[in-house]
């Protein structure tokens, strides 16, 4: 055989060898910056939620201080450095806790806070890392529209008024939460801080639309106005995020399972990803 025929053949043979690869490899995915990532970090009882988009980062509340390393740690192993935003619902300390510490080990943009002031160790040491770091915060006594990288968020305000406890007790600090937002096209998400049954009250007099996504008040509490709440908002998926220790209610389980709302909970799944490309789907995957 002649080389020309030789190298013909060679070619030829690489042409089909390449058209193959190509027919195999299965469709190509789309970009990670078309992609809106929503992570609950598994902190027990607690709430800490990442949303990704392109190269932006909000974290929505920031876990136990028992917990914050372990929250570092995903972070920082996922690669992110810096939050554009940190948003914290109210002072529990399985919302709070950990926010101080994160604040201190990355670099955060802004800090976002609801309208009323506790006696909280938590609350104080995160005041103290703001003046450290030098890190802007932003008190939320009127709702806020935020766009990052094509997703807007909405920050509402807490309208009820904050009466605080005795003897110890936190007061009436689950309805002051903050309450937030995120929508990506036709993609929607509520996450609910720990709104109780006069801060569901008042949310819904903002005559909330339906949402795709929902993170359930209060780590799956049922009280009285939960059922208004659900028929309101429609979720296709709740998201609890309880502990073994102190499951979801079985009232609010029995009521999403009548709606057919599909339900991931931590105590269950561990860490909980969310993703979507903005088209009203959504991937589901979990820890466990």
């Amino acid at each position: 055989m002649c080389k020309n025929s030789r190298r013909h053949m060679l070619l030829c043979l690489s042409l089909i060898l390449a058209f193959m690869f190509v027919s195999c490899a299965g469709p190509v995915t789309l970009p990670a910056d078309d992609v809106l990532t929503v992570t609950f970090i598994d902190v027990s009882k607690g709430d800490c939620i990442l949303l990704q988009k392109a190269e932006t980062a909000i974290l929505i509340d920031a876990g136990y201080d028992a917990t914050a390393s372990t929250v570092l740690y995903y972070l920082q192993s996922h690669g992110i450095e810096h939050l554009d935003y940190m948003i914290i619902t109210h002072y529990d300390k399985d919302h709070v806790g950990g926010a101080a510490y994160l604040v201190n080990n990355l670099s955060v943009g802004k800090v976002l806070l609801p309208d009323y002031e506790p006696e909280n160790k938590y609350y104080d040491k995160l005041v103290d890392a703001l003046e450290t770091k030098n890190v802007p915060s932003q008190i939320i006594d009127s709702n806020l529209s935020i766009t990052l990288s094509e997703v807007e968020y909405t920050v509402f305000a807490s309208t009820v008024q904050y009466t605080p406890g005795s003897d110890g007790k936190e007061g009436n600090d689950n309805d002051c939460s903050l309450v937030i937002s995120a929508l990506y096209l036709d993609s929607s998400f509520l996450f609910t801080g720990d709104i109780e049954k006069a801060g569901i009250k008042a949310f819904l007099k903002t005559g909330p639309a339906q949402y795709d996504v929902v993170k359930m008040p209060h780590h799956g509490a049922f009280v009285k106005n939960t059922e208004d709440l659900l028929n309101a908002l429609q979720p296709s998926v709740a998201v609890i995020t309880d502990s073994n220790g102190e499951p979801a209610e079985s009232d609010l389980l029995d009521m999403l399972s009548t709606l057919g709302t599909k339900v991931c909970r931590s105590s269950v799944n561990g860490n909980i990803t969310l993703t979507t490309e903005g088209n009203g789907d959504y991937s589901i995957t979990t820890e466990k």
